[in-house]
């Protein structure tokens, strides 16, 4: 029995994927914090909790040989951490992902205990992905998400460690940005057919995101003052998209005849079309039809930033329109703008020399005049005439040793 007042430090309760309580013990070791478990009652947590006390007193203690944590299953684990996202503040969207990630994994680690998922299984995964066709991208997003895990499942004490301090995860490097010219437009429109070919312009002309246009809501949308607003994005804040004549047209169009709250419904009105099921029953075959490799529909917002970038507008304008926070994304676009940038260029090169030919016209034109008058004598002529705004100007240019 424990004695009355007795403080039971480095012991943790905690409850487990199936909501029962169990118990952790917290313990530092050669300066790091370690924990262990989980025990089924405190009292088992205590008695090991005084046992590693006295081997650490007599430097016996060995954390390798007390690895309790991670017994619990990965499945369980798994489906522990998604029921947490409704309340993670993350967007639907990104939920909606996570749960198909979620999915494939728990398929995947079907009947293993979380301390079984090693590097050498994180490795097999990533060659299984790989040989069914994902790009590195996409087998990123897929082991960073284990990976987001196994950190929360660390933080709740359910395991110690994660093995993704062992694996090298593919390096996915910035490549050319994917964008449509206008004659890939007319052929993607084409092999799409109609009525999807306006819902392609639709996002060349707004820059949506897939999930974004195909969750609109009438409510949203204000043709009269040519904006949508969008409530769910991928920042987590309301955000703005600004219409042109012709993205307020298109919508125009779909009205008639929609009765639902959603601009693009499903067979059944109460909800929206599924955008995952359109764009691999319409949009992928049409992409394999008008033979445009690497086109996705997220290839239709890079159309829509680099027309504003070969249109000259300014990256701060592009990430406005983007709804970026920032100009580091719209780099990429800015090759695209080679006029503009020349135009800017030249600037420089020009700078100043308006303002020296002015001076020269002024010069040989007094010269003129002295020469034409042979009656007018040029005693104190320069001396006495005071510098014109012109030759100020010219005098002024490189006087500085540096900008």
């Amino acid at each position: 029995m424990a004695r009355a007042g007795r403080k039971d430090r480095g012991l943790l309760a905690r409850k487990d994927s199936t909501g029962k309580t169990v118990w952790h013990v917290r313990l530092y070791h050669d300066g790091k914090e370690r924990r262990f478990g989980a025990f089924n009652n405190k009292t088992e947590a205590r008695d090991f909790y005084e046992k590693a006390k006295q081997e650490q007193k007599q430097g016996r203690f060995f954390p390798e040989r007390y690895r309790h944590g991670g017994r619990e299953a990965a499945a369980a684990v798994i489906a522990s951490y998604l029921l947490t996202l409704p309340t993670s503040g993350k967007t639907p969207s990104t939920i909606a992902v996570e749960k198909y990630y979620g999915q494939w994994w728990t398929d995947r680690l079907i009947g293993k205990a979380l301390h079984a998922v090693t590097p050498a299984l994180l490795d097999q995964a990533m060659a299984d992905l790989s040989t069914a066709k994902k790009t590195p991208q996409t087998i990123l997003h897929y082991m960073k998400f284990l990976r987001h895990v196994f950190r929360w499942a660390i933080g709740r004490g359910v395991i110690e460690k994660s093995p993704f301090a062992s694996v090298k995860l593919p390096t996915v490097r910035a490549g050319k940005t994917r964008f449509l010219s206008i004659e890939e437009e007319a052929q993607l429109c084409k092999a799409v057919g109609q009525p999807y070919d306006r819902w392609i312009r639709l996002a060349i002309l707004t820059g949506m995101r897939k999930s974004e246009q195909f969750g609109l809501r009438w409510a949203d949308i204000d043709l009269e003052r040519g904006l949508i607003t969008l409530p769910h994005t991928k920042s987590g804040t309301v955000q703005y998209v600004h219409l042109t004549e012709e993205a307020k047209a298109i919508l125009g169009g779909l009205i008639a005849g929609n009765t639902s709250v959603w601009v693009f419904p499903s067979e059944n009105p109460d909800t929206h079309l599924d955008h995952h099921n359109f764009y691999y029953r319409v949009y992928q075959p049409a992409i394999v039809t008008a033979k445009l490799p690497g086109v996705t529909w997220h290839t239709l917002r890079h159309t829509f930033a680099s027309r504003l970038a070969m249109n000259g507008q300014a990256p701060s304008t592009i990430a406005a329109l983007l709804r970026h926070s920032g100009t580091d994304l719209v780099a990429r676009y800015a090759h695209l703008s080679p006029t503009h940038l020349q135009g800017a260029l030249e600037g420089v090169s020009g700078f100043g020399k308006g303002t020296i030919k002015k001076t020269q016209i002024v010069t040989e034109s007094r010269g003129e005049e002295e020469n034409s008058n042979p009656t007018v004598t040029g005693t104190g002529t320069e001396q006495e005439r005071p510098h014109d705004e012109e030759t100020q100007a010219v005098e002024s240019i490189g006087a500085g040793e540096g900008i």
